[in-house]
C-alpha cells in the first residue's frame, strides 16, 4: 500500500468539493425547475391556504377594501340589517359577482405570466386580466343582493290599499336608490282581494312591468305569497340602481374592462410599478442558470468524482468507500444548508408583501396574511425535495461506509469461494442506483406529494369516505330564472350553482309533454288553487306544444326546462377545469335509463362516472379524485344497469321533504333503506311559491347546523346531502364546512 502523497491528498479534497458541489448543483436546478417554476406549486399553495374562499371572508372584507367590495357587491346601503346578516350577504353576493371558477382562472393567468416573466420567456410582466365579465354581473348581482336582503326585512302589516300603494312606492323608490328599506308592508291576501292587490303593485310600477314581471307577480299575490310579489317588484327597480354602479366601475376600469395587476399592487402599495416587479427580479436572476442540462452536467460530476475517488484509491478499496461515503455525507449536510438558504430566499420576493411599516407595501390586513399563508406554503414546498435527497445522501454515505468496515469479512469469504468481483462493477452498480435515486425516484415522489388532491376544495377531506363527507345540494338545481319564469327555486343556473360550491344536484328528468290543462296543472301541482292554474295555463303560450329530447323540468315541463344534455355538458365542462372536484347527481328519473345513458354518452360524462359495490365501503374522495371517477349518480326510480346509475335509495336514506312550516321540520324516517350509507336532509318549506323569507330563515348557518347534528344524532348518520331552495340566501356552505370540520 502507498502512502498517501500531497498530490493525492490535494486531487481527494477536489474530488470531494467535487461531489459536494455537484449535489448542490442537482439539487438547486430540481428545486428550481421542479418547484419554484412549476405553476403547480403556487396553485397548491393557494389551495393549502384556502385563497379561494379567504379572498371573499378576509380580504374583500377588509375595511380598507370595503368601498371596492360593496361596489361588486352592488353598491347597496345595508343599515337596517344587522351585521351577521351583513357579512352573509356580501360574501354571497361577491361570489356572485366574482365567482370562484372565474377568480381561480384570473389567478392562475398571473400565475402563469409572472412563471414565463422569471424563466425569461418573456422581457415584462404581463399580467393583464380581462374583468368585462365580472362588470357585466355588477348590474345582475345588485338585483339579486337587494332580493336576499328584503327577504330578511321584517313585515309592515298597512290597513288600506292607499296606505299600501304609497308603502310599496316609498319601497321602490328605496329599492332604486339602492337603499335596503326597513321592512316590506303586507296586506292579506284574507281581507283584499287578489286582483286589487296585483293592480296597486302594478300601478306604482308601471311601465316598469313588463308582460312576463306582471304575470309573476299576479301568480305570486294569487298564491298568497305578498312579500316574493314585492320582491319580483322591487327586482325590476333595483336594476336601475345596478345599472348606475356598473357603468361607474366601467368608467373607472381602465382599457374597457382589463385589469392590470401589477399596477392595482403598486397602486393599493403606493410604490412604482418598477420596484413591484423588481422584487421579481432576484428570483429571475437565479433562474436564468438552472436549465435542466446544468442539472445533468452537475450529476455526471457527482458520478465521475464519486469513480474518480475508488480510483485513485484502488490500492485500498476500503479506504475508496470510505471517502465517497464521506462524500455523500458532506453532500447531504451541504444540501441542508441549500434548503435552508432556499426557504430564507423565498421569503424575499413577498416579504415587502407581508411586512409592516417603512420599507414594506402596507397592504390591508386580511391581503397581508392570506400572502404571508401562501408565501409559507411555497417555502415548505421549496424545503422538502433538497430535506429529502439530503437525507438520502447522508443514508447512503452511512450505508457505503457500512459496507467498508464489512468489506474485510467480504473479502474473506470471497478468498474462500475463489471468486474475484471487480472492485468497479460494485462502486458502479451502487453509485448507478444512488443516481436512479437521486435524479428520478426522490423527486418524483417529492413533486408527486406537492400535487396535493384537491377534495372538493380541502385536502382533509381526502381520506374520508364518500359517505363520511357533507356536500351541498340544491333541490330542484335546474329551477332558475330564464328557465322557469314562474317561481325560480334558486338565483343561479347549475353552472353558477357548482361554482359556489353546491356538489349534489338533485334533479328531475322528464319529457316534455303536449297533455296540458289546469286540471292537470292541478294534478301536477297539488296546492295550486284551480284560478291559479288557469291564470298559468293562459299564459303559457307555445310551452304547451310538446317538443322532443329529455329535459330537466319539476312537476310538468311547460312550466319551464332545459335540456339534460346541455345541464350534463355544464357538469362536464366544470370537472375539466376543477380537477380535485367531485359532484353527485340525484335524480328523480321519469325518463328510461337508456336515455339517460345516451344523455351521458353524448355529454363526454361517461369516463367520469363511478360505479360503486353495494357489498363493499364507499371509496374515499382522495381514490375517486385520483381515478378520474368524480360523478356519482344517484336515482330514486330505476336502478343498474348500467352499474353506474345506482338506484338512490337502496344507497341512501332521507327526512321526509313536505313540511309545510318552519316547525314541521324533522329527522323523522322516508324513503331509503334502513342500511343505508348515505343520507339525505331535505330542508326546505314546502309552498306553492318556494319563499325567500322562508329560504332567509332555515338556511342561516346555526340552524343548518343545529339540524343536521341533531338528526345525525337521531338517525346515526352523517347527514352528507344538505339539499335547500335559494342556495344563495343564508350560509349553506359555512354550515357544510363547519359539519365537515373544515374552513
Amino acid at each position: 500500500m502507498r502512502a498517501p502523497t500531497l498530490r493525492h491528498a490535494l486531487a481527494v479534497t477536489g474530488l470531494l468539493l467535487a461531489m459536494v458541489l455537484g449535489a448542490v448543483a442537482v439539487v438547486a436546478v430540481l428545486v428550481v425547475r421542479g418547484v419554484l417554476l412549476d405553476a403547480g406549486t403556487y396553485r397548491d399553495a393557494l389551495v393549502d391556504a384556502d385563497a379561494y374562499e379567504r379572498v371573499y371572508t378576509d380580504v374583500l372584507s377588509d375595511p380598507e377594501l370595503a368601498p371596492l367590495a360593496n361596489q361588486l357587491a352592488g353598491g347597496l346601503a345595508l343599515e337596517v340589517l344587522t351585521p351577521d346578516q351583513v357579512r352573509v350577504l356580501t360574501t354571497n353576493a361577491l361570489r356572485w359577482a366574482v365567482p370562484p371558477a372565474a377568480l381561480q382562472q384570473g389567478t392562475e393567468t398571473v400565475i402563469d405570466a409572472t412563471l414565463a416573466y422569471i424563466r425569461g420567456d418573456v422581457d415584462r410582466i404581463d399580467t393583464d386580466i380581462d374583468v368585462s365579465a365580472v362588470l357585466d354581473r355588477v348590474d345582475d348581482t345588485s338585483v339579486r343582493a337587494m332580493s336576499t336582503a328584503l327577504a330578511d326585512v321584517a313585515e309592515r302589516a298597512v290597513a288600506s290599499l292607499p296606505e299600501y300603494r304609497d308603502r310599496v312606492d316609498a319601497l321602490l323608490d328605496d329599492v332604486a336608490a339602492g337603499v335596503v328599506p326597513a321592512d316590506v308592508p303586507i296586506l292579506g291576501g284574507t281581507t283584499f282581494d287578489a286582483d286589487e292587490v296585483v293592480t296597486a303593485i302594478l300601478t306604482v310600477l308601471g311601465p316598469r312591468a313588463d308582460e312576463d314581471l306582471r304575470r309573476r307577480i299576479t301568480a305570486a299575490v294569487h298564491s298568497g305569497e305578498e312579500r316574493d310579489a314585492l320582491i319580483e317588484a322591487a327586482a325590476a327597480a333595483a336594476t336601475e340602481h345596478g345599472d348606475r354602479i356598473a357603468a361607474s366601475l366601467r368608467a373607472s376600469a381602465e382599457r374597457g374592462g382589463v385589469l392590470d395587476v401589477v399596477g392595482e399592487v403598486a397602486e393599493r402599495a403606493r410604490r412604482p410599478v418598477g420596484e413591484v416587479v423588481g422584487a421579481l427580479d432576484g428570483v429571475r436572476r437565479t433562474a436564468r442558470w438552472a436549465h435542466p442540462g446544468v442539472g445533468m452536467a452537475a450529476a455526471l460530476v457527482v458520478a465521475a468524482a464519486a469513480v474518480a475517488l475508488v480510483w485513485i484509491r484502488r490500492d485500498d478499496l476500503t479506504t475508496a468507500a470510505y471517502l465517497v461515503a464521506a462524500g455523500l455525507a458532506l453532500s447531504g449536510l451541504a444540501v441542508v444548508v441549500v434548503a435552508w438558504a432556499v426557504a430564507a430566499f423565498a421569503e424575499e420576493p413577498l416579504g415587502r408583501a407581508t411586512g409592516q411599516g417603512p420599507g414594506t407595501w402596507d397592504l390591508p390586513g386580511g391581503l397581508r396574511q392570506l400572502l404571508a399563508d401562501v408565501e409559507g406554503s411555497i417555502a415548505d414546498a421549496l424545503v422538502r425535495p433538497p430535506a429529502a435527497i439530503a437525507v438520502l445522501l447522508v443514508v447512503s454515505g452511512a450505508l457505503v461506509a457500512a459496507g467498508a468496515a464489512l468489506a474485510p469479512a467480504a473479502r474473506a469469504l470471497v478468498a474462500d469461494t475463489g471468486a474475484r468481483v471487480p472492485a468497479f462493477a460494485v462502486g458502479g452498480v451502487a453509485i448507478g442506483l444512488w443516481l436512479v435515486a437521486l435524479l428520478v425516484v426522490v423527486p418524483a415522489s417529492e413533486l408527486q406529494a406537492a400535487e396535493q388532491d384537491r377534495c372538493n376544495g380541502h385536502v382533509e377531506l381526502c381520506d374520508r369516505r364518500y359517505d363520511e363527507v357533507v356536500y351541498a345540494a340544491t333541490h330542484n338545481a335546474m329551477s332558475s330564472p330564464g328557465v322557469v319564469d314562474v317561481w325560480p327555486e334558486h338565483d343561479g343556473d347549475i353552472a353558477a350553482q357548482l361554482d359556489a360550491g353546491v356538489r349534489a344536484l338533485l334533479i328531475d328528468t322528464h319529457y316534455w309533454t303536449a297533455a296540458v290543462s289546469p286540471e292537470v296543472l292541478q294534478a301536477a301541482e297539488p296546492l295550486l288553487p284551480p284560478a291559479l292554474a288557469r291564470l298559468l295555463h293562459g299564459s303559457l303560450g307555445e310551452r304547451l306544444q310538446a317538443r322532443e329530447g329529455t329535459w330537466l323540468c319539476h312537476a310538468h315541463c311547460a312550466f319551464g326546462g332545459i335540456p339534460f344534455l346541455d345541464a350534463m355538458v355544464t357538469v362536464r365542462r366544470f370537472l375539466e377545469a376543477n380537477p380535485g372536484e367531485v359532484v353527485t347527481l340525484i335524480i328523480q328519473d321519469a325518463i328510461s335509463r337508456e336515455d339517460t345513458e345516451q344523455v351521458m354518452r353524448d355529454a363526454g360524462l361517461l369516463p367520469y362516472l363511478h360505479v360503486h359495490d353495494p357489498d363493499e365501503p364507499w371509496a374515499t374522495l382522495g381514490e375517486l379524485v385520483e381515478r378520474g371517477e368524480r360523478v356519482v349518480v344517484l336515482a330514486e326510480e330505476e336502478g343498474p344497469p348500467p352499474a353506474w346509475y345506482h338506484h338512490g335509495f337502496t344507497l341512501m336514506q332521507e327526512t321526509p321533504y313536505r313540511f309545510l312550516a318552519v316547525e314541521e321540520l324533522s329527522c323523522a324516517p322516508n324513503r331509503g333503506e334502513p342500511d343505508a350509507t348515505l343520507f339525505q336532509l331535505n330542508h326546505w318549506i314546502q309552498r306553492i311559491a318556494p319563499d325567500r323569507a322562508d329560504s332567509a330563515a332555515i338556511n342561516r348557518h346555526d340552524v343548518l347546523v343545529e339540524r343536521a347534528r341533531q338528526c345525525q344524532r337521531e338517525r346515526g348518520l352523517l347527514p352528507n346531502f344538505l339539499a335547500v331552495n335559494h342556495y344563495n340566501i343564508g350560509d349553506l356552505m359555512a354550515a357544510v364546512d363547519t359539519l365537515n370540520g373544515v374552513g
